[in-house]
Parts: structure tokens; sequence; C-alpha cells
């Protein structure tokens, strides 16, 4: 008889034990490709405050994430590179508008697997003699931020024929370390994860801002755990993470 109540308080609790894990929310952040190094420690800190909570990620170009929402996508958090991506789905209704606040913001770079002992961004680019990575301008932040910097710079014209293009800052970055191409432009956050390749310019953006903004989805199951998260983001903690890949402070600006 003892026997028969021990086993049966044993499956109790393990049913418990399985309910509870099955109410478990597990929160879907939709991320641009250049948050993958700092998201990697921002959600071990997450967790540890919120182990509650389980998150999962899913990287891509900021256009290509968008793509996926507006197709039916599952996702609770959206964090884009482009305020562009996040208007069209505030727009379409798929991202609440009292949610959305920039937490980053980034900055372009030149960078080479080598040095070349050259500081003057013109000057680098003229003596190039091989190919040059940039973002797709059509579809990548990162590409539209850097043709948008050289046409303004009047360089364009001069390096368009050497360029090759990138689906996202990640494989503008992977060109340039595998030597298929001799430079590349991408976010210094990019640039900061990478053991192979060296920081040479920054980019004068003349008035581009590379914001990064966050937003939960309408649609959500998980506002709540999605609200946690992006607070944590705006935290002197998340931010001091953000910092440490090479993003800027922006204090929650919208």
């Amino acid at each position: 008889m003892k026997k028969a109540i021990l086993l049966m308080t044993i499956v109790l609790l393990g049913a418990c034990s399985a309910t509870s894990a099955d109410h478990q929310p597990e929160l879907m952040v939709s991320a641009a490709s250049s948050l993958s190094g700092a998201m990697s420690a921002i959600e071990t800190e997450f967790h540890n405050r919120h182990p509650e909570i389980n998150v999962r990620f899913n990287y891509g170009s900021s256009g290509k994430l968008r793509n996926q929402i507006q197709q039916g996508a599952p996702a609770d958090v959206f964090l884009s590179a482009s305020a562009e991506d996040m208007n069209l789905l505030l727009k379409e209704s798929f991202v609440a508008k009292d949610t959305i606040v920039n937490f980053a913001e980034n900055r372009l770079v030149l960078v080479s697997a080598k040095t070349i002992g050259e500081t003057d961004l013109r000057q680098a680019l003229e003596n190039a003699t091989s190919r040059i990575a940039i973002g797709e301008p059509a579809s990548v932040p990162v590409g539209t931020f850097t043709k948008n910097a050289l046409l303004d710079l009047d360089l364009w014209d001069i390096i368009e024929d050497q360029l090759i293009f990138a689906k996202d800052a990640k494989q503008v970055l992977s060109y340039v370390e595998s030597g298929n191409a001799e430079m590349g432009f991408v976010y210094l956050s990019d640039a900061r994860v990478s053991q192979k390749v060296e920081t040479l310019i920054d980019v004068p953006m003349s008035g581009q801002e590379v914001f990064y903004p966050a937003g939960i989805l309408e649609k959500t199951d998980n506002r709540q755990a999605a609200e946690y998260f992006i607070s944590f983001l705006l935290s002197e903690d998340g931010q001091q993470l953000l910092e440490d890949y090479g993003f800027a402070n922006v204090e929650g600006e919208t």
C-alpha cells in the first residue's frame, strides 16, 4: 500500500513538473544578423534574471526577417537594423506602435584582413586592387547605408566595378576573412567580433544614423516576456553588453 501511495506521489509530481515546463514561455526573437554576437551574451544574462523564460533567436538581414514576419513566420520580438523595415511592419499592423524603441546604434567601418597603412578612405579605396565587399543596397541595411555614404563622398563611381555584393553584414565579413574580397564595409559591431580582420577607417555617414529599433509583434502570446526582454535591452546592464560588442548607447531614443 505504501509503495502504491509513493508511486502515485511520484507520478503526480512528475505531471506537475511537466505542466510547469509546458507553460514556460518561449520567446522568439527575430534579430538582425549584426546583433548575433551581442545577443549571445545578452541571452545568458537575461536568462539569469528570468530563468522562467526561454529565448530563441532567428537571425537574418532585416529585410529578410520582415518578409518572414509578413508571411506569418512565428516571432514575438523584432530587432531590426533598419527603421524602414520596422516602419513597414508598423504600417501593416504587424508590430505594436507603443512598443517600438531604439535600443542600439552602430556605425560603418572599412575592414581588411591585412594592414594597409592608410587612414584616408578615398586613398584606401583608390589603392584597392581587388574586390570590395558591401551588402546588397536594395535589400540589406548595411548595404543601403554604405551606398549612400559612398555617394555622398563621391566614391561610388570609383569602386563600383570592383564591388561584390553580400546578403548581410556577416557575409561581407566572411568575404573579407576568406580573402574573396580585399576590403569590405561592415558595422563596427561585426568587426569587433572577428579576429581575422582589422578595422581600418571609420566611414563618414553624412547625417545618416544607424539606429536599431525593437518592437513587439501584435499577435504575440508572450507580451509580458517580450516586455521583460526589451526592458533588459534598455537597462544599464543591457546597454553595457551592447557597448561591449561595438554598439553605442542610445538610452531608449525613439
